[in-house]
């Protein structure tokens, strides 16, 4: 993570709208929000600025570093495998090429020596740490109040199962015995946060190879009617493709390191 982000995330915002925006910055934030490319952003700028000449929309690159500032929440890039073999993260950290598969990690066209040279890599893939996330949903007093749902439905399952000895429906993951046990153990109390991971692969066009993989977390502090919607799922990373990871440990590695820094940190 960058420093300004470590910075917000050791020190978040305790308000809702950290920052004032006007109406043209949130039409820029719209416009990126809104659009799946830079490219895109650009065309859509243009279209715009060619009907409404005295309009000035900022950068790209603007726009994004201010979504990241309002929000808290970016993406953590890191170089993998040209052939999706292994991600350069853990005990590969260090590797100038793939054990697996020999291919060099740098683009050796664009490699550059000498003081100030750049390397371009191969390929990278991203991570969207989870703690920032969480972070934005907390601040918002809407998406705040609907967290107590795990610890009042758990405090209605133990009554329950206290009174008639067994649950009547179970319909919930909070009604399966380990959520239950780990309720009674005290492992999870009223202001804990519990995730569930999911990854996947994901065809993005039907007919080229465009594969990539997903993860998400999904906050079961959530009801289950909230926690699947997609304004409530997380994006925990992506995978590009097309073909699969063959290491999947070292792509997860950077997102799950930063839930253990949370965890021993607190969040």
């Amino acid at each position: 993570m960058s420093d300004e982000a470590l910075q917000r995330l050791r020190n978040p915002p305790h308000k809702q709208s950290p920052r004032v925006v006007d109406k043209v910055m949130r039409l820029a934030i719209d416009l990126y929000v809104g659009t799946p490319s830079e490219a895109t952003y650009m065309t859509v700028c243009k279209a715009i600025l060619r009907f409404l000449l005295d309009l000035e929309l900022p950068s790209y690159y603007k726009v994004k570093h201010l979504v990241a500032d309002l929000t808290g929440i970016e993406s953590v890039m890191h170089h993998m495998c040209v052939n999706s073999c292994i991600a350069y993260t853990g005990p590969f950290l260090d590797l100038e090429a793939c054990p697996v598969c020999s291919e060099p990690r740098y683009d050796q066209f664009y490699l550059q020596s000498g003081p100030g040279g750049e390397k371009i890599p191969h390929q990278e893939f991203h991570t969207i740490p989870i703690g920032p996330q969480l972070q934005a949903l907390y601040r918002s007093p809407e998406s705040a109040s609907h967290v107590h749902y795990l610890h009042n439905k758990s405090y209605c399952i133990h009554a329950e199962l206290d009174h008639a000895g067994s649950l009547d429906q179970y319909s919930d993951v909070l009604h399966g015995t380990d959520l239950i046990r780990a309720f009674e153990d005290g492992c999870i109390d009223e202001n804990d946060i519990v995730l569930m991971f999911s990854i996947d692969r994901a065809q993005l066009y039907a007919k080229k190879a465009s594969a990539c993989w997903i993860y998400i977390w999904v906050l079961l502090n959530l009801s289950p009617v909230e926690h699947y919607k997609k304004d409530r799922v997380f994006i925990g990373g992506f995978i590009p493709g097309p073909n699969n990871p063959k290491n999947i440990d070292l792509f997860l590695f950077p997102g799950l390191q930063h839930l253990v820094a949370l965890q021993k940190e607190w969040l």
